[in-house]
């Protein structure tokens, strides 16, 4: 970890030099300095590979909660969970660039960024349209941001759930345990018969293989790729 590093942006002041010609020697140019004070753009809050993640990227994220709130977490924890869920999309994205890419339903972007709005709105209290001009973005940057995680969703689904492979005794393992585990919690005196819940059970079962897929080769993009988070 390291401490908050800045991007400066700094004007260069204009030597003037002889002429050729003019009878004077010709003398080398100094070295240019600048006209007036560095002028502060942004900070990098993380570099994943040769790809920067400016500060003022995580802090638009934050401002239009872009990821629910986890129950009592500070707003330093939930910046911080922004952020590596950047690094994380950064990270798969170096992946899907060497693919022909996952281009999202138009209809499914508009629906999620509805959603996204109108819990915007009610936890705020003022309408989305005033949070995003606040937080210094648009309508369409949040667009943006919806199709990208619609498309890496797609991408990693797509390149890992064809190895997935279900066992009849991960089914039965999974019903033995959790599922009456979970019937139990809900007060039921009778579990439905393993058959009848056969199929319930293979996509719950599934979907936890494909989690746990996506945090192994996570974990492995993590170890391959040289990641520096910098100190706010």
């Amino acid at each position: 970890m390291f401490r908050g590093l800045l991007v400066p942006l700094v004007f260069a002041g204009v030597t003037l030099v002889p002429a050729a010609g003019s009878g004077a020697p010709a003398a080398p140019a100094p070295a240019a300095t600048p006209s007036g004070p560095a002028v502060l753009v942004d900070r990098i809050a993380a570099v994943v590979g040769d790809e920067i993640v400016p500060e003022s990227e995580v802090q638009k994220l934050v401002a239009v909660r872009f990821l629910e709130h986890k129950p009592g977490e500070t707003d330093a924890e939930y910046r911080d969970r922004v952020l590596d869920e950047r690094i994380v999309d950064l990270l798969r994205e170096r992946q899907l660039r060497r693919t022909s890419g996952f281009e999202p339903k138009p209809e499914e972007v508009e629906a999620r960024v509805a959603a996204l709005e109108a819990r915007l709105a009610k936890e705020r209290g003022i309408p989305a349209a005033a949070v995003l001009a606040a937080a210094g973005t648009t309508r369409e940057e949040l667009a943006a941001w919806v199709k990208r995680g619609l498309a890496l969703d797609s991408f990693v689904k797509e390149r890992l759930a064809p190895g997935l492979k279900l066992t009849e005794a991960d089914l039965r393992a999974y019903y033995e345990s959790a599922f009456r585990e979970a019937a139990r919690k809900r007060g039921l005196s009778d579990v439905p018969p393993f058959e009848d819940v056969r199929d319930e059970i293979r996509e719950v079962v599934r979907e936890l293989k494909l989690n746990a897929e996506i945090e192994r080769w996570t974990a492995q993009l993590r170890s391959e790729t040289r990641i520096l988070i910098y100190r706010r």
